[in-house]
């Protein structure tokens, strides 16, 4: 996945909003409320997303 598909993604959710943070991290919100976030790491893309513990496992 790249960044460009990763915020592709992000941008189709509803209720979303997108800015750059964290040194220049794609951070993904609801509410106002972090859900994902992309790039924090400079050699390679990197992606994380915040799901349930039910999910999680």
């Amino acid at each position: 996945m790249t960044y460009e598909e990763f915020n592709a993604f992000c941008a189709r959710l509803p209720a979303t909003t997108h800015v750059v943070q964290w040194g220049g991290s794609h951070v993904w919100k609801v509410g106002g409320k972090v859900f994902a976030i992309g790039g924090w790491q400079d050699d390679e893309a990197s992606f994380t997303f915040k799901v349930s513990d039910i999910s999680y496992e």
